[in-house]
């Protein structure tokens, strides 16, 4: 697998303090460490969504850091993908709608085409009854979901996801921890920031930050339901060992 992703010494204010790391085409890689540690920021930073003080990001070969805004806009929408806890949608727009939008942007004139893709999307991730109900006519799994397909429209390389069940009840974050693990092995690579070590031990490695630092990693593989208990102790008992 090709690096996707390549972080050098990155550094923003004293939040985040040179941070190295690679990502590899087709991961799923979890960020955990305790509030204040730098996660989100380090999320924003890597995907140019806030501009770094210092260092090196390399995304697909484009070093990203000296890019323009206008430059960094372009590659955001049609390379990379986002889920945060906050969904951002609009409440006067059915869902299928909320999940058009953005990408209509790129592809103006071709709103039958988003269409089709929104519903394919939406029937594989199990919301396809509901693409014309309003927000506030589903429940927050399911828009979470939503908000995943929206985040696949422009068929992206990687997604970014800030707390993507942060706001979520447990049944409902499973199902979301489960479209993810979904859209990985299709090969689309996953970046997700979460508190949760029960979602952490899902991926194939895990971050550990703390102080604006990388204090850690651990090495799960890939995700399989069989080892799925294992994978969570193992989780559990390093998170203990990092001070969590």
């Amino acid at each position: 697998m090709k690096e996707l992703l390549t972080v050098r010494n990155l550094s923003k204010g004293k939040i985040l303090k040179a941070i190295s790391f690679e990502l590899r085409e087709g991961e799923m890689v979890a960020v955990m460490g305790p509030s204040g540690s730098g996660k989100s920021t380090l999320l924003y930073n890597v995907s140019g969504m806030d501009r770094a003080d210092g260092g090196e990001v390399r995304f697909d070969g484009t070093e990203i850091v000296g890019l323009s805004e206008d430059e960094k806009a372009r590659l955001r929408l049609h390379k990379m993908g986002f889920v945060f806890q906050q969904m951002n949608v609009l409440a006067n727009l059915n869902l299928i709608d909320n999940i058009v939008l953005p990408a209509m942007h790129a592809m103006k004139n071709r709103k039958r085409e988003l269409h089709e893709r929104a519903r394919a999307l939406m029937d594989d991730f199990g919301i396809g009854d509901l693409a014309e109900r309003r927000v506030n006519e589903v429940s927050g799994g399911q828009l979470q979901r939503a908000c995943i397909c929206r985040s696949l429209m422009m068929e992206p390389e990687i997604i970014f996801a800030d707390e993507p069940t942060g706001a979520l009840n447990r049944s409902a974050a499973a199902d979301v921890i489960e479209t993810f693990l979904k859209i990985n092995r299709k090969g689309t690579t996953v970046l997700m920031v979460t508190h949760d070590g029960k979602n952490a031990a899902v991926c194939d490695r895990i971050l550990y930050l703390l102080d604006g630092e990388i204090r850690g990693e651990l090495k799960l593989g890939k995700h399989t339901h069989d080892d799925a208990k294992e994978r969570e102790i193992r989780t559990l008992r390093w998170l203990e060992e990092m001070g969590w």
